[in-house]
């Protein structure tokens, strides 16, 4: 009989022992949400056992409120981004009022839904340049006052096909023009511009500077091409504060081009809104979970939002409030989120929401 070299033998078997142990400990999903995100081993086993963790991150901007969210939900990430594209389900809840999509040309059609409630009808009556309770360009307000003229029973049609017009026009301009085509809010002094002060939200962010820097130049250099990456832009009038606020955002997704732990990036840029909010930035990274038995990832959600109540003396206060609402309404989203797709591999699913863009 021949005997195989000792040493031959010890080299295989410890190639198997180093072999099985990659294969059973390999996971960079964990270790990257430890190192990104500062998480604790406690705060993985909260995640693991389908609780969500949130937390208010700091800010440079007095005006600005941030918002981290993590859940890790059972499904894969192609799945996910599949659900997010059609929007009009994703992110119906009870406080989206209507919602709807813009055609690549963005037509007036696109807009058929949106209908503006009597409390905005009765600001836009009395909306002047610098003096106005509705978000609007100078030329905005100054069409406002020539055409909405009169308070007869048909005062809300012709307020709701006037800001139709409005609106498909500026997402007209902006998906020509990009960031040179953003709106000014001339309601009030001083001006404010949603192109600058977006970039100005961006440049604070350090995560998307980190995980996402070809999602952060699509989003700043837009409408410039990049590889991998799909867009589409979304309206919607909502519920903040028991106020319907009608707002603009464009969605773009970036694919993984690399050995990156994230599998996409998600990137949500705010192009409008009819109240509150100066500028937004939603980030949203896919985070497979490789040792799951079943498609499993991390969600990993980032909210940025500049809110014009932050301001004045009281400023302080009221940021506290807001941070502590905007956790609240994170782990809310975060929570369903996880639900439906739980319900969706069980079969069970029914008609509602499913995440937080």
């Amino acid at each position: 009989m021949t005997r195989r070299p000792l040493p031959s033998l010890v080299a295989t078997f410890f190639l198997m022992v180093l072999s099985g142990a990659e294969a059973a400990t390999f996971d960079p999903a964990r270790p990257f949400l430890m190192t990104a995100f500062s998480l604790s081993r406690a705060e993985i086993g909260r995640l693991d056992g389908g609780d969500v963790v949130a937390r208010t991150l700091p800010v440079e901007n007095s005006r600005e409120v941030a918002t981290l969210g993590i859940v890790r939900i059972q499904t894969s990430p192609s799945r996910y981004v599949e659900r997010l594209t059609d929007i009009t389900t994703f992110k119906r809840t009870d406080d989206v009022l209507q919602i709807g999509t813009f055609s690549t040309v963005p037509q007036i059609g696109d807009l058929a839904a949106l209908t503006i409630d009597e409390s905005d009808v009765k600001r836009l009556r009395v909306c002047r340049v610098e003096d106005c309770n509705v978000r609007l360009s100078a030329d905005g307000i100054e069409r406002v006052q020539r055409e909405l003229d009169g308070q007869g029973p048909d005062a809300i049609s012709k307020a709701s096909v006037l800001m139709r017009q409005l609106l498909v026009d500026y997402v007209r301009q902006y998906r020509r023009g990009g960031a040179a085509a953003a709106m000014e809010y001339a309601s009030r002094l001083p001006r404010l511009n949603v192109g600058r002060e977006f970039a100005a939200l961006v440049h604070d962010d350090p995560i998307t500077a980190i995980h996402a820097p070809r999602l952060r130049r699509y989003l700043l250099q837009y409408p410039a091409p990049s590889e991998q990456i799909v867009d589409f832009v979304y309206w919607s009038k909502e519920l903040v504060r028991s106020r319907p606020v009608v707002s603009i955002t464009h969605v773009a997704i970036a694919a993984a081009v690399n050995d990156s732990p994230i599998r996409y990036a998600i990137g949500s840029k705010q192009l409008y809104a009819m109240h509150y909010f100066d500028a937004s930035l939603g980030l949203t990274l896919l985070v497979p979970d490789p040792t799951a038995p079943v498609p499993a990832l991390y969600v990993v959600y980032v909210n940025r939002s500049r809110i014009d109540v932050l301001d004045g003396a009281f400023g302080g206060v009221v940021r506290r409030i807001v941070a502590a609402k905007a956790r609240a309404v994170v782990v809310e989203q975060l929570r369903r989120l996880q639900s439906v797709f739980r319900q969706e591999q069980s079969g069970t699913l029914s008609p509602g929401s499913y995440g937080p863009h």
